[in-house]
């Protein structure tokens, strides 16, 4: 009992009682003991008893090798292993599956053929502990053909061997082997367990088979399996995979009070993964109300949610909780709280997050130097990779990438040219698409046209479509016409689908006086049936999101808003501020509406905060910084490039986005 049930308290009880009543002499009680030791993690106590026994047999060995199978001590156990020959005791079927087990989990395949080789000669293959073993051994080595010859020769295949070789198949990604396999053991004869339909519910949501899933889903609950928690949270995953969210929300609720934590998890990780972040957050609410225990993935999924809404208050009420929960020093919630509040742009707080951080990983400190670089503090984040290199963690690609950006919406061409040929030289990470992207901006942003084109022109891979965007829209900012013509090219040869070319090019058209050019490139996006993404803006009021499109009347509020609108334009042109863009047209874009409404609806000190999936225009950019004076209210914008703080009539870009 104390064995199986890991009672160490209790077996010491016992173990003082055996003592006392001169029971420990005897070879089986002892092996017992020593059982009870493993089971129960207490090493010292195991190894303390083994060497008080006058004698060790088999049994005992054995004990002693999955004790420190048990707890991770391989190489004591193969330590051990040699020595049986010394001490003349002569391993059986169980030591060798024991081995095996443990070669599988180093992925120890030199010793593992030997020990295959030694298993033949000794004919314990035919014994099912072994070839199970055997079997699980090559496919956590990743040698499926071996694993698939092993289970052809098995003569005695059970419902493990199946389950192995199946969840061998689904690791490795041959989900429809996966499922040929489930299909063939039930012709041999084997009723599928628990465990092999969670590996083929997984595997019909990895090949987004909907028609297996049904009838999987079927075959748990004819055998009552669907309500348990092990399957249930295998269908839950398994629609969530499918996208078929109201099914996974509608398992969960069938599974009721028995749904554990992990249910709910994969509820909310579903929810996430199909974009449905205020589900999330309800989910997460709903479990806490069911008195779920929250755990790290749980903390770190429903982060990731409050990432895509994203809501500072919602993160906030999180981080609350995170901290009555004694996780706020767990590297991987911290991380992920990180990310979280600078995806709400709320740097501070993340900087907050990370000084309270007992031992950072590199995903941390790449969160935080993000943070950094994304909300306009680029020599904050220069200084957090110098710390970070000593203090000896060893910079990533997504570390260069975020010191990169820093340089590149910053201004600091020398710094980025810097850290980028570091990369190399110093480090030995070859740079990707999207390095040569970022410094490739970095020269464009500075006006560095022509350098920035040979700057591609050297590249050791053929320039992509991102590679050259950020040229473009340095052509844009810097009105070069020319270029930007040249540049159009090469972009609509790889994506020609591309409306931001269509679109930019009428607008340069336009602004050098070429009316028939500008008109010209409209035609082409409607004779190609091309259509740029509209604009669309949201904010946060009262734990509410509101989302605005330009020109949006929808809303009951809406003529306040536009009311607001006007008395800010009239002010700010009261002080010789004027639009590039037609009034009409700028005054409604989606941003300028959700701060209208966030300045009719948000308490006065309140701070605005406005999120947007296009780039700011210039007027709308203006425009902020004025409002922030006027109003004296700070404004914090995320458009698709990175945060603007406005702060009485400044941007913490330094109009350099």
């Amino acid at each position: 009992y104390c064995s199986r049930e890991e009672c160490l308290e209790l077996g010491r009880r016992y173990h003082a009682l055996i003592t006392k009543t001169a029971v420990c002499g005897d070879q089986f009680v002892t092996t017992s003991l020593v059982n009870m030791y493993a089971k129960c993690g207490d090493i010292k106590s195991m190894v303390a008893l083994v060497k008080q026994m006058p004698y060790l047999d088999i049994a005992s060995c054995n004990c002693l090798l999955a004790g420190y199978a048990k707890n991770a001590l391989f190489d004591q156990a193969f330590s051990f292993f040699l020595k049986l020959d010394g001490i003349d005791v002569r391993p059986n079927h169980y030591t060798y599956a024991t081995m095996l087990a443990i070669c599988g989990s180093l992925s120890a395949i030199d010793e593992g053929k030997q020990l295959h080789a030694q298993t033949m000669k000794l004919q314990y293959l035919s014994k099912t502990a072994v070839s199970n073993a055997l079997l699980t051994m090559y496919i956590k080595c990743g040698m499926m053909e071996d694993a698939e010859s092993v289970f052809e020769g098995l003569v005695q295949r059970n419902v493990i061997s199946w389950t192995a070789i199946i969840n061998g198949f689904k690791q490795h990604g041959d989900y429809e082997k996966a499922l040929r396999l489930v299909c063939l053991m039930r012709e041999d004869g084997i009723d599928p367990n628990e465990y092999t339909f969670t590996v083929a519910l997984a595997s019909c949501a990895s090949l987004r088979n909907s028609h297996m899933g049904y009838m999987f889903h079927a075959q748990v609950i004819k055998r009552g399996m669907a309500l348990g928690d092990f399957v249930g949270t295998a269908i839950v995953d398994m629609y969530s995979g499918l996208g078929e969210i109201w099914e996974a929300k509608k398992q969960l609720k069938e599974m009721g009070k028995s749904a554990s934590s992990v249910s709910w998890n994969a509820q909310i990780a579903g929810f996430f993964r199909n974009q449905k972040t205020e589900e999330a957050i309800e989910a997460f609410s709903q479990m806490v109300r069911n008195d779920a225990a929250c755990d790290e993935f749980t903390y770190s999924s429903i982060l990731k949610a409050c990432s895509l809404l994203p809501s500072l208050a919602t993160c906030e009420q999180i981080h609350s909780r995170i901290v009555k929960s004694k996780f706020e020093s767990n590297v991987h919630v911290g991380s992920s709280l990180i990310e979280a509040y600078n995806k709400c742009g709320s740097w501070e707080d993340a900087e907050r997050v990370f000084s309270q951080l007992t031992a950072a990983d590199v995903v941390s400190w790449n969160s935080m130097i993000k943070a950094y670089s994304q909300n306009g503090r680029a020599r904050k984040a220069i200084i957090l990779f110098e710390k970070m290199v000593v203090e000896g963690i060893r910079p990533t690609n997504s570390t260069f990438l975020a010191v990169l950006s820093a340089c590149s919406h910053s201004g600091l061409v020398q710094d980025g040219q810097k850290v980028f040929e570091s990369m190399v030289k110093e480090y030995g990470i070859l740079p990707e698409e999207a390095h040569y992207s970022c410094m490739v901006d970095l020269l464009g942003r500075a006006g560095k046209l022509e350098i920035a084109l040979i700057f591609i022109s050297n590249l050791p891979i053929k320039p992509t479509a991102p590679i050259w965007r950020p040229l473009f829209a340095a052509c844009r900012c810097h009105s070069d016409l020319k270029m930007a013509e040249f540049i159009s090219k090469q972009i609509l040869e790889l994506d020609p689908d591309d409306a931001t070319v269509y679109v930019t090019l009428s607008n340069m058209y336009a602004e050098a006086g070429l009316q028939a050019d500008a008109e010209e490139q409209r035609k082409l996006m409607k004779m190609k049936e091309i259509s740029k993404e509209p604009g669309c803006s949201w904010i946060e009021v009262y734990n509410k999101i509101y989302r605005f499109f330009s020109q949006n009347k929808s809303h009951s509020e809406m003529p306040k808003v536009y009311e607001k609108l006007k008395q800010l334009m009239q002010q700010i042109e009261d002080i010789g501020h004027t639009d590039n863009e037609k009034e009409d047209r700028v005054l409604y874009h989606s941003e300028r509406l959700a701060v209208g409404f966030g300045l009719i609806s948000l308490p006065a000190k309140k701070q605005i905060r406005v999120f947007k999936n296009l780039r700011v225009c210039i007027d709308c950019h203006s425009f902020m910084k004025h409002i922030s004076k006027i109003i004296d209210k700070d404004i914090v914008l995320r458009d698709n490039y990175r945060f603007h703080h406005f702060h009485h009539g400044s941007c913490s870009c330094g109009d350099y986005w």
